[in-house]
């Protein structure tokens, strides 16, 4: 009778004052749904989206101010060697990173000079073909018009060897 007593059926469950989901854990396609079913609840809110930081600064800038200054006296304490380890760790890092953009600034300004030189080339070539085509364009007008004042010349060479001829002489044949 204890066991029916503790048992409770579904309906009993969805019925009490606790009512509601049952919390559990959530795979990543549920999270996804909760997720998405609460920006969807206010439709009109704006969502802020951050953006990503344009470049990462991966260690701090060096303080203007230095607290651990060691002294001239003898007898260094032993948590000393952690602080001139941490400063030294600091400095290579900052040494690193220096010489990591300047890398980065001297690789970017020659992909730049690359680009600037295959532009050049490429220009030039195009206009190396440009004037071969137009020249061609020239030669062929130029041969075309030739042509035709020949033809032009030809035929009125032929209409002066006609005026010429006495008009009897076309029948010399005969």
């Amino acid at each position: 009778m204890s066991a029916a007593k503790h048992s409770r059926s579904d309906d009993e469950d969805s019925a009490g004052p606790g009512a509601g989901p049952k919390k559990h854990h959530f795979t990543p396609l549920e999270l996804q749904k909760k997720q998405l079913d609460k920006l969807l609840e206010k439709i009109d809110k704006p969502v802020l989206i951050p953006e990503r930081p344009s470049q990462k600064q991966t260690t701090k800038e060096p303080k203007d101010y230095v607290k651990n200054v060691q002294g001239s006296s003898a007898g260094a304490g032993s948590g000393e060697f952690h602080v001139y380890r941490a400063g030294r760790r600091r400095e290579y890092a900052r040494l690193k990173n220096m010489e990591l953009e300047s890398k980065e600034a001297k690789e970017q300004r020659e992909y730049e000079e690359k680009i600037e030189a295959m532009k050049a080339a490429d220009d030039e070539k195009t206009e190396k073909n440009r004037s071969k085509r137009q020249r061609r364009k020239q030669r062929a007008s130029n041969n075309k018009l030739s042509k035709q004042l020949k033809e032009e010349a030809q035929g009125e060479d032929d209409e002066e060897d006609q005026k010429d001829k006495p008009e009897g002489s076309d029948n010399e044949d005969q």
